[in-house]
């Protein structure tokens, strides 16, 4: 069985993009999903009592329901690392005005969780952990353009996020709908401009994906000879 631990921005994309009926279908051909309760909080417990965001947290609910979508509590192991996590994520990069918060609670049990259980690999769509964990100098330039100010990084907390969590897979929602793509799970059509519409759903659903990434993956199906 292959697990993937989740965080909120890739459940959120699948669900705002009308996507998430792929969840239980890959659940069926053996990939299935695990959330951690500080997960579960901010794409259920919280968004229940906000209108704007209110269907989105019933889809993800009724996948929670079905059993496709795993919440785990943290156990005392998984929160003394998750406190460690938002430690050193949450001073590894400063500016002249102070640190720079670049985790939250969610993303922190995701990582923490995913040592505990030895997990395949994690579902994000947030970019900011991604490069923290494949790319923390890409991360640090990041910073410097969203806050239009030079970004210093201390690099031994840095290197501590690649040796912990580099060997992680990481995938994005926009992965899990190629793949749904691949093995017919997508509730259209199966072609080329189908596969477009869903990538790019996602992507204007919050998900981090480039247009340019978006047409390598259809180049890539192309070239496997699907229309």
């Amino acid at each position: 069985m292959k697990a993937l631990v989740a965080d909120s921005s890739s459940l959120i994309s699948l669900s705002m993009s009308c996507l998430f009926d792929i969840v239980p279908k890959l659940a069926k051909k053996g990939l299935h999903i695990i959330v951690p309760k500080a997960v579960f909080n901010e794409t259920i417990a919280e968004p229940l009592h906000i209108k704007r965001f209110k269907l989105s947290a019933i889809r993800i609910r009724s996948n929670i329901a079905g059993s496709s979508i795993k919440i785990v509590e943290p156990n005392i192991r998984v929160k003394k690392l998750y406190r460690e996590i938002l430690q050193r994520a949450n001073t590894c990069f400063r500016t002249h005005a102070g640190y720079l918060k670049i985790l939250h609670n969610g993303e922190a049990e995701m990582l923490a969780l995913a040592r505990e259980l030895n997990a395949t690999g994690l579902l994000i769509d947030e970019r900011t952990t991604r490069l923290l964990i494949e790319c923390p100098a890409a991360l640090r330039i990041l910073l410097e353009k969203r806050n239009n100010m030079r970004v210093s990084m201390d690099e031994h907390k840095a290197e501590w996020f690649r040796k912990n969590f580099g060997s992680l897979a990481i995938v994005r929602s926009a992965e899990l709908v190629a793949l749904a793509y691949e093995k017919g799970l997508l509730p259209f059509e199966k072609s080329k401009e189908a596969l477009e519409a869903a990538l790019y759903a996602v992507k204007f659903a919050g998900c981090g994906i480039s247009s340019n990434e978006i047409e390598d993956f259809l180049a890539e199906f192309k070239a496997q000879g699907n229309r």
